[in-house]
């Protein structure tokens, strides 16, 4: 007996050294009966592989606990399934891969990464290919589906069926994805807390990103592009049965009814990256900058003409400013007062009374500061008729456009208005960056999808709007009441994954009347990211603030080379440092409504320079400035600070 059991034993670790042989698995892969795990270098998060029945699914876990449990992956296409019926062909990884990537706009200047990557290749039952392609990082997993055969005939993706399973159940944060209308979606509804595998209240689903807490991890999902736009962007669909979220495509309605719902492309081809960001705490969080990194590399060569910037506004505090010459003057005034790179002349400006764009451009330049121009995308889709329009849709007219106020001294523009995330708007933003850059033009969308790594590799974009940002305050009566929560909520899911155009520090009551303080309006300067900062209150009300405080907007930076959270919890208040050279920006906004004591640090943060603090004093502002040293700083409801520490012996940071 002793001896047949030594046999089965040999046998059975034969066997599974043939396994581990047939799947070239090694180091950081192993196989066991259809199961292929891939450790990221650290070991500390794991994607594992498992086939079935010729059927897939994944398992993600953090240092041995389950994040995700196991969730169908497949795609079915319209000449063959992916999903059913597989076979592997060939499976490679590398496991020591990193990457050092510099950004020119954003969170942080630069970012390293350390990673495996597994290549999965499967056959069907027609013998056609499909690739499964997964990067395991140390902040979270991606992948995605490529099919590497060439053909000339188009075929369209039915479905795919990758999904998102949380066991352990939890809480979340997330944002209904609207429903078509003339002015969306445009992932402009209100992010709240939910209970892990709520049904959303829209017929079309939740947003990325999506923010969950659950076994004791945070977990971010969200995509990285279509980096060429030949794809349709997706989202997550309205029901989660048990916590398993599954993808959806942009409704049928989008886009007033045009273009197809569905991606249809011809060989070979690749969908976007599924990114799975995981950590431990809201510290690491709010460095991932997964959805950027995981872009191909800029194409833009020369990039000394991109300058990130902040800009005054005029539209908020007055929408038809615009169209008169006298109305705009005072904004482009305040800039130059206040040392602010741009000032932004929005809709309808091509109808302009007591003077024009060009007149407009020259008293620009004689104080220092340049104009970016808002535009309509265009397009038959778009039935919105504020002006310019039509410019922006079709390639010939957008680069003689583009020629056209390069020439001018126009340094950026903002398009509006692009409500779908189909394939046939997906493809119009990369065609957009890439003319724009042709012609030294900078970038901003507005009624937008969200960032999706477009600004690495097109750096010239330097903001998108996909938010509901602070415009609202002059039509959206539940904005007040909705804003204070919404904006410690932001932090942590829809800045994440790229720069945000909220067009903060509004600290005028107009139509409606803020909750927020006026230190929490001026620290959304600076907690949340934006290549442009569009600073949206008008000259009478910067004019107006202290001395002190105003040498902290003064040159404000908009591109950052470190990020820090000192305190926070999702939708109650939070406290974020922004390092640019030498010199720190510190700001905290309380999203509750009842008194808050909280201890900073400084001296943690920097021992060196001068400080610079501004805190509430009823409804006004008080600052001072003085040594740096640790504080005790008594918040009001809604209310917030901001400090400012600059280094000794260096000029203010531009």
């Amino acid at each position: 007996m002793q001896s047949l059991v030594n046999f089965f034993s040999v046998r059975a670790i034969f066997m599974l050294c043939l396994g581990s042989l047939f799947y070239g698995c090694s180091g950081n892969a192993s196989v066991t009966d259809k199961r292929i795990q891939i450790d990221n270098p650290d070991k500390s998060l794991s994607f594992i592989l498992h086939i079935k029945s010729g059927e897939l699914a994944y398992e993600v876990l953090a240092q041995d606990q389950i994040i995700l449990g196991k969730s169908r992956l497949g795609i079915n296409r319209s000449d063959g399934n992916f999903a059913k019926k597989l076979s592997l062909s060939e499976f490679s990884k590398d496991d020591q891969l990193a990457a050092h990537i510099e950004f020119l706009s954003g969170k942080q200047s630069q970012v390293s990464h350390q990673y495996s990557q597994g290549n999965f290749t499967f056959k069907n039952e027609k013998d056609q290919l499909v690739k499964l392609q997964v990067k395991v990082f140390e902040q979270g997993v991606a992948f995605r589906y490529l099919f590497p055969e060439s053909s000339d005939n188009k075929v369209t993706i039915l479905e795919e069926q990758s999904e998102f399973y949380f066991p352990q159940g939890g809480e979340a944060w997330l944002q209904p994805y609207q429903d078509a209308t003339q002015w969306s979606p445009a992932y402009e509804a209100v992010y709240k807390p939910y209970a892990l595998g709520s049904s959303s209240p829209m017929k079309n689903g939740w947003c990325f990103p999506a923010l969950f807490n659950t076994a004791n991890h945070y977990v971010l999902l969200s995509e990285a592009g279509p980096f060429d736009g030949n794809y349709a962007a997706m989202h997550l669909k309205k029901d989660a049965p048990n916590g398993r979220y599954a993808l959806a495509w942009p409704d049928k309605d989008e886009a007033n009814g045009y273009y197809d719902q569905k991606p249809s492309s011809k060989l070979p081809w690749q969908t976007p990256w599924r990114v799975i960001s995981i950590h431990e705490n809201l510290a690491s969080l709010v460095t991932c900058d997964l959805v950027k990194s995981l872009a191909p590399a800029s194409k833009i060569k020369n990039t000394d003409w991109i300058k990130p910037g902040p800009a005054s506004w005029s539209w908020l505090t007055d929408n038809d400013s615009p169209q008169d010459y006298q109305k705009l003057v005072p904004y482009i005034d305040l800039a130059a007062e206040m040392g602010w790179s741009y000032s932004l002349i929005d809709a309808n400006w091509d109808n302009m009374a007591n003077g024009n764009i060009e007149k407009l451009v020259e008293y620009a330049k004689s104080k220092n500061v340049n104009l970016l121009l808002w535009y309509n995308s265009g397009g038959k889709h778009n039935i919105i008729t504020e002006a310019p329009r039509d410019l922006m849709d079709n390639r010939q007219a957008r680069r003689k456009e583009f020629e056209r106020i390069h020439k001018m001294g126009i340094k950026g523009v903002k398009i509006d208005f692009f409500q779908s995330d189909k394939q046939e708007i997906m493809q119009l933003y990369p065609q957009i960056l890439e003319d724009a850059a042709d012609f030294e033009i900078m970038v901003n969308f507005h009624g937008c999808t969200i960032p999706r790594g477009w600004e690495r590799t097109y750096p010239n974009l330097l903001t998108m709007e996909a938010v509901r940002g602070e415009e609202v305050y002059g039509f959206g009566k539940n904005f007040p009441d909705n804003a204070p929560v919404a904006n410690c909520i932001l932090p942590f899911t829809r800045n994440i994954v790229g720069p945000m155009d909220y067009t903060p520090t509004v600290f005028s009551n107009g139509k409606m009347k803020h909750k927020t303080t006026m230190a929490h309006e001026l620290a959304l300067s600076i907690v949340f990211e934006s290549g442009w900062q569009h600073l949206a209150d008008g000259p009478k009300q910067f004019g107006a603030l202290p001395e002190k405080t105003k040498t902290i907007l003064n040159h404000l930076p908009t591109a950052w080379d470190e990020i820090k959270l000192l305190q926070g919890a999702v939708g109650k208040d939070l406290v974020i440092a922004r390092r640019k050279g030498s010199d720190w920006y510190i700001a905290g906004i309380n999203g509750e409504g009842v008194n808050k004591e909280w201890h900073i640090d400084f001296e943690a943060i920097t021992d060196q320079g001068k400080l610079t603090l501004v805190v509430d004093k009823g409804r006004k502002l008080k600052d001072s400035s003085g040594e740096i040293k640790n504080a005790t700083l008594n918040i009001m409801p809604y209310g917030g600070f901001v400090a400012k520490i600059t280094a000794a012996n260096t000029k203010t940071t531009k």
